[in-house]
């Protein structure tokens, strides 16, 4: 399955499963933001063709593996038989990927920079300095993608370019998107301490029978985001979900059990709550109703 600006989501639900996911999100926001001044910065911190290609090759075994079991067939299989006391399926369901560091980086290069690609007839060829840039934030996303698979001397020599751009960080304490319902469910989230959690946790068990309604209103509301042209907008709101999720404790099994699919429904329906219909802005916004109350009761 391809990481794509459209399926934000989808892309989370990867990275609040990897240790240096939080990390991943954050250079992705950042790429999303950046303008063409932003990418001359990071294409001046460019390590050269030869350095990037020893780290291609160092990091070649490491992302050359057996093709993974695909997470989302797995997911009905895992919670049945987490349910009867089994968990190694859910456990594959933990660490199996939707992508894989090839499609983080197109995901990069193709998506998130695609106003920077030159088209002519039968060709596109991307902006020289754009290339350089994409280089540097594929390479940084690369690091922490693979972050608990890498030698510490290796991911940290990656990423450094990235940080001598001197972009401001986006995967830090606080992150918000400018849109005040998102943000202040953002915070609220973070803020989770174990109570909170174990309150996602049973919500998530408890309204598990109306998983089946959860997809249609994802699709209509990923369709809103698309007539509104916000999906650059919604898939920077799941990145930051990706760092309050992790802000907030939660796990990669919190992840795999449904917290990050409810999670990231919420997000979803808060970004496009003017235009999403009541009856799916319902369905989406049932784990948080259901642990902080509606928002005549919370505000947000």
């Amino acid at each position: 399955m391809a990481y794509s600006v459209v399926g934000g989501p989808a892309l989370g639900f990867d990275l609040a499963r990897l240790p240096g996911g939080r990390q991943v999100a954050g250079v992705v926001r950042v790429a999303l933001a950046a303008g063409p001044e932003e990418l001359e910065q990071l294409a001046e911190c460019h390590p050269g063709p030869g350095l990037r290609e020893e780290w291609r090759r160092a990091c070649a075994p490491l992302t050359e593996t057996p093709a993974m079991t695909t997470a989302l067939p797995l997911a009905g299989a895992a919670l049945e038989e987490a349910a009867a006391g089994e968990t190694a399926l859910l456990r594959r369901l933990e660490t199996s990927l939707l992508g894989d560091v090839h499609l983080l980086d197109r995901l990069l290069r193709r998506d998130v920079l695609d106003w920077t690609w030159l088209h002519g007839d039968t060709l596109a060829v991307q902006d020289p300095i754009a290339s350089l840039a994409a280089d540097v934030l594929a390479d940084a996303a690369a690091s922490a993608y693979l972050r608990d698979r890498l030698p510490g001397d290796l991911r940290r020599a990656m990423a450094a370019p990235y940080l001598r751009a001197g972009l401001p960080l986006r995967d830090l304490d606080g992150a918000t998107v400018g849109i005040p319902e998102v943000d202040q469910r953002l915070q609220v989230f973070a803020s989770a301490d174990h109570d909170v959690r174990e309150q996602w946790r049973r919500a998530v068990d408890e309204l598990r029978i109306h998983t089946a309604a959860w997809a249609p209103a994802m699709h209509q509301a990923t369709w809103a985001l698309s007539m509104s042209e916000r999906l650059r907008l919604a898939c920077d709101a799941q990145l930051a979900a990706v760092i309050a999720f992790d802000r907030g404790g939660f796990t990669a099994r919190d992840a795999a059990y449904g917290v990050w699919n409810a999670w990231a429904g919420v997000v979803q329906a808060s970004t496009v709550g003017d235009l999403l219909g009541s009856g799916d802005a319902d369905v989406l916004l049932r784990p948080w109703n259901a642990v902080h109350g509606a928002p005549d009761q919370t505000g947000c």
